[in-house]
């Protein structure tokens, strides 16, 4: 066999390979993944095509074979965009496309030129390499794994830098400088460690798809998808790291239980679909009015809690009176938005002997909230925020 088939043969089989890992992973709605795994797939068919017909390769099988490799490395490219959640496609590229999709037909077809179809070539898949490494580094995350973000690099631009050499050979010193057996050789050369390095780039792809599967494995075991507060062991350990650093520094920290009120009547009148809307419309607004470096957990059905660090319990109780003021007297909407208040209790963290004494002090506060009438805030150590949500709203005016 010779050197070009063998290198057709590891590009058909190491392509075939990605596809089926990529493949069995498309399943878990990775973005992007899907586009990845077309991309493969038309490689791999270009580079059957071009291994079944090596001997004497008909105009058609190449222009097959340049237009499918061609759309692959748009596919892989978009895909690479769509995993870091950037517009897949962009207007001037299919312009280009669209120009490098003529002049491929008419060097193949109407006026064959193996050199000007093979510069054409290099300098579209070095771009597209160069743009698929940079697209994968620039939306790196601190914290997270990066092994495969320096593997799809280094084989990007391994690629894109060797097909750039390939199209100034091939555009400025094809029968020229060099003679036609001078030429061949290093272009060769060249080509064969361009489409080598694909396979590397496949493995790249592959671990950022697994690393991302990893995640949202994490997020599921972390983050409560109804409304996006940390589960309760994360909430605990994070409010545990948090109450250490603050009694060391003897620094506040408070923490808050919130309790939805009637959730049980909600349910019972409207159904389990209509809280779970609350407990998402409760979760969002929660969201919205914390601060950089608060922590909100869920605790269990329609209980939750919120540690405020650097915080004093008067503070912490006015950032939880706005929110009780927001969801208290938020107009129903169109979707039929349900009103509905909650009561909480407040307590001091830091000099607590663990998370879950202070949790147990701030329960105690909510249960003297609920008891009170609800739809009120009570905070320990004789400090209490008395508003109904009547008050609230008359405040707020």
């Amino acid at each position: 066999m010779s050197s070009s088939l063998a290198l057709l043969a590891t590009v058909f089989v190491s392509c075939l390979s990605s596809a089926a890992v990529l493949g069995y992973l498309a399943r878990y709605q990775v973005a992007g993944l899907r586009r990845w795994l077309a991309a493969h797939c038309l490689f791999a068919a270009a580079s059957g095509v071009l291994f079944i017909t090596h001997a004497r390769p008909p105009a058609a099988a190449m222009l097959a074979s340049c237009l499918i490799v061609l759309a692959g490395a748009l596919l892989m490219l978009q895909g690479c965009r769509a995993f870091v959640s950037k517009a897949p496609s962009r207007t001037g590229e299919h312009v280009a496309l669209g120009v490098s999709v003529c002049a491929v037909f008419y060097w193949t077809w109407i006026s064959p030129n193996v050199v000007a179809r093979a510069a054409l070539m290099s300098f579209l898949l070095a771009y597209a390499r160069m743009a698929v490494g940079w697209t994968i580094w620039s939306a790196r995350v601190r914290g997270r794994p990066q092994y495969g973000h320096w593997l799809v690099l280094g084989a990007a631009l391994v690629g894109g830098v060797v097909y750039l050499a390939r199209g100034i050979l091939n555009a400025f010193f094809a029968g020229h400088a060099l003679t036609s057996a001078a030429h061949t050789a290093p272009d060769f050369a060249f080509l064969g460690v361009s489409i080598l390095s694909l396979p590397i780039l496949s493995i790249g792809l592959v671990m950022l798809a697994n690393d991302r599967l990893m995640q949202q494995v994490e997020n599921l075991a972390t983050f409560d998808d109804l409304t996006g507060a940390l589960i309760r062991r994360a909430f605990m350990t994070r409010g545990e790291a948090l109450r250490r650093t603050a009694r060391a520094a003897h620094a506040e920290l408070c923490v808050a239980i919130i309790d939805i009120d009637d959730f049980k009547a909600i349910n019972d009148r409207h159904g389990h679909a209509a809280g779970d809307r609350v407990l998402a419309d409760f979760g969002a607004e929660v969201r919205r009015r914390i601060r950089l470096g608060d922590v909100f957990g869920r605790l269990g059905g329609e209980e939750f809690a919120i540690l405020f660090p650097h915080t004093s319990m008067a503070e912490a109780a006015r950032i939880v009176g706005d929110m009780l003021l927001a969801v208290r007297c938020s107009s129903p909407a169109a979707d039929g938005k349900l009103a509905y208040a909650f009561s909480a209790g407040i307590d001091e963290c830091a000099q607590a002997d663990s998370v879950s004494d202070a949790l147990a002090g701030a329960d105690a506060m909510l249960y003297r909230a609920k008891r009170a009438g609800k739809c009120r805030i009570e905070l320990a150590q004789k400090e209490s925020v008395r508003q109904t949500a009547s008050d609230m709203a008359g405040s707020a005016f």
